[in-house]
């Protein structure tokens, strides 16, 4: 008789629940370590939602601050009609501006005027490449302050669907005990981080859409202004 079969195909049955525990035990480990890892991610997410809501609150008030200074000084004289009246009382190659014109001017040419008046004050020798460098320059500067709030547009749902999905959980859990005082807590959670995501990513559009086309324009008035003084 072949006590090796006898012994294999009695331990068998063992080794299978040996496997299958193991497994179980693998599952179970792996579920705590995703649910301590989980938890914790959802205070970070709640602080950075109320740190990402309040600079949206004082995004918005620079916008509007903003805004209305564009419209008084549309009032007054717009791009255009500012470029054409300018150029009528400059010399050749000087830009001469009082401090009371230079206040009136459309706020984005201040900075570039400044930087422009010394480019053309240096040698006539690569004027226009260093002309171009410069209104280049500008143009990224002002392009760049949409990266932020383009970030915002897909950080503030995502934050606000972490925040959703985490405490659900617990929710689940405290339901299965009848707890139904942490269940209302952790659903509480659940939707006001979907609430404050989905407004800082509606806020963030808007703004990043009207000032995207403020941005266009004012380029255009830019490209306009400069080729008008490399003409003068």
């Amino acid at each position: 008789m072949d006590y090796r079969c006898c012994c294999g195909g009695m331990f068998q049955p063992f080794r299978l629940r040996l496997d299958k525990e193991a497994v179980m035990n693998l599952l179970a480990l792996l579920q705590t370590i995703l649910s301590v890892l989980s938890s914790a991610m959802l205070y970070p997410v709640m602080i950075l939602l109320v740190a990402f809501f309040l600079w949206m609150i004082i995004t918005l008030g620079g916008f509007v601050s903003e805004y209305l200074e564009r419209k008084k000084q549309t009032r007054k004289q717009g791009p255009k009609e500012f470029v054409e009246s300018f150029m009528e009382h400059s010399n050749e190659n000087t830009l001469h501006l009082k401090s009371q014109e230079i206040q009136e001017m459309p706020f984005y040419f201040r900075e570039y005027l400044e930087e422009l008046t010394g480019e053309l004050k240096k040698d006539t020798a690569g004027r226009e490449v260093r002309v171009e460098y410069l209104l280049q320059s500008i143009e990224q500067k002002m392009v760049k302050g949409l990266d932020t709030l383009r970030l915002m547009i897909r950080v503030g749902p995502t934050l606000g669907l972490m925040g959703t999905i985490i405490p659900m959980g617990p929710a689940l859990s405290a339901l299965s005990q009848g707890d139904l005082e942490k269940l209302s807590s952790n659903i509480i959670i659940a939707f006001t981080t979907t609430v404050v995501g989905l407004a800082i990513g509606i806020t963030a559009y808007f703004l990043s859409t009207v000032k995207n086309r403020w941005i266009h324009e004012d380029i255009k008035n830019l490209e306009y202004f400069t080729e008008c003084v490399m003409k003068s």
